[in-house]
Parts: structure tokens; C-alpha cells; sequence
């Protein structure tokens, strides 16, 4: 899934984006989820609070906070994984100003819907390309970190939306849903084989029908209802890494 910010103080520019998102990406069969924004302010504020979008819409001139200066702040808060961001604005020679954040696009208004696809379905292309090999949250108490995902061994939730990340030296906690953080990690071979644990195929040790041995010499449970679909989707994973050796 792919979580897509946009960020105009014109509310009618909000709409026509998301209205263009939504058919370009249905008619895609590509799943997404978007946050709309009427101000740069209002953008940061969730960026600060460790939400990461793959793809960022940004109108440069804007009351208070403008698109360039939200840009900074993607790139200050996330250094590692790197949001791919389509400026946006009526004036052509604002244009120049953007690329020093390593910009994707630069789109004029009025919006060219045609374009606007183009450059989306090429944006899409690009995260398939350069999916990341980092898994950035913030943790309650070290704040904003970028991890290696190959390091991950298993995330387990607990009370209060506190999520669990057990890796091979260190431990993090930090504020989510498993059920996104799965959306987010499953094309990178992880597998919730229970409504509050999320593992890593590839520290697997050993899978019998009910359980899972982890390379941590953890032992996880699988859920009923999922082991016969665990059980399908470890062993597809065995074969595509056998068929990629």
C-alpha cells in the first residue's frame, strides 16, 4: 500500500488530486491511502510524530509554511528512507527552487491530468525500484530510528498500541497498528501468523504446524485460523528463494 500526503491550502487543489490519485491508482489495481493538508504546519506535525509517506504532494506557495520549507522537514526527519515529492505550483519559475531536495517532479497549475498520471504511475515505478532496506518509527524512548529490516526478527504487540521490535541486538517500542506495519513489510517477506505477532521469514529456524522456531531461539505460536495460510506463504517464500539462488 502506498500512503500518499498532500498538502495545499486550497482545498478545491486537495480535491482534484485526490479525485486523480483515486482514478489513476483503481484503475492501477495499486492499493493507497492518502492524508490531505491545508497547511505545512499541520503536515509537520505529523511527520514529527514519525508518520512516513511514501509519496508527498506539496503546493510550494502556501500561507505560513511553504511546500519548500515542508520539503526540509521530510528530509531532516526522514534522512535514510526518502519520500518521493511532486511540487506543485501556479508559478513556473519556482521550479528551479525545489530540485536541491532531490525532487521527483514539478508539476504546474492548472493540473494536466494526463501528466499528473504519467508522473504517478512513475513515482510507483520508482518505489518498486528503490524499495528501502530500512524500517523507520519512532521509539517512545530514543526517539526517530532507522533500522536494517534484514535485522528484525519478530514484532509483537502489546497493550496500549505499544508494538515490540525484537532484532538481533537490540529491542524498540514504539506507537502503531501490526496491522499496517504488515500492509508496510509483507512484499519484504514478513508474515502475522498471529493477530499480535509479526515475524521475519527470513529468521525462521524451523515451522511445524503450530509454531515457529526464531533464529533468537524464540518459539512464536501460529494462530489456528492462519496456519494453513502460513504454511502456504512459507513455502512460496522457500521457493522463491531457492528459485533466486
Amino acid at each position: 500500500m502506498i500512503k500518499i500526503a498532500i498538502c495545499d491550502d486550497e482545498p478545491i487543489f486537495i480535491e482534484q488530486i485526490k479525485s486523480m490519485i483515486q482514478s489513476t491508482l483503481s484503475e492501477a489495481h495499486i492499493s493507497y491511502f492518502t492524508d490531505s493538508f491545508t497547511s505545512g504546519e499541520s503536515l509537520c506535525e505529523k511527520l514529527k510524530g514519525g508518520t512516513f509517506y511514501d509519496l508527498a504532494f506539496l503546493d510550494i506557495s502556501m500561507n505560513g509554511m511553504n511546500g519548500i520549507e515542508v520539503g526540509t522537514k521530510l528530509r531532516y526527519y526522514f534522512q535514510i528512507k526518502k519520500t518521493i515529492i511532486i511540487y506543485i505550483s501556479s508559478y513556473d519559475n519556482r521550479a528551479k527552487e525545489v530540485f536541491c531536495l532531490d525532487t521527483f517532479r514539478f508539476l504546474s497549475k492548472p493540473i494536466d491530468p494526463q501528466l499528473f498520471k504519467k508522473d504517478l504511475l512513475s513515482a510507483y515505478k520508482r518505489l518498486n525500484e528503490t524499495q528501502d532496506d530500512f524500517f523507520c518509527f519512532k521509539d517512545i524512548d530514543k526517539g526517530q530510528c532507522n533500522i536494517p529490516i534484514e535485522d528484525i526478527i519478530y514484532m509483537e504487540i502489546s497493550k496500549g498500541h505499544k508494538i515490540n521490535v525484537i532484532t538481533k541486538d537490540n529491542g524498540y517500542i514504539f506507537y502503531g497498528k501490526l496491522t499496517e506495519v504488515s500492509e508496510r513489510l509483507e512484499t519484504r517477506g514478513f508474515l502475522l501468523i498471529h493477530h499480535s505477532i509479526l515475524i521475519n521469514y527470513n529468521h525462521i529456524r524451523q515451522m511445524s504446524y503450530d509454531k515457529v522456531h526464531m533464529s533468537n531461539q524464540t518459539e512464536l505460536a501460529i494462530s489456528g485460523p492462519k496456519r494453513k495460510d502460513i504454511r502456504a506463504k512459507y513455502l512460496q517464500l522457500r521457493k522463491n528463494k531457492e528459485d533466486n539462488k
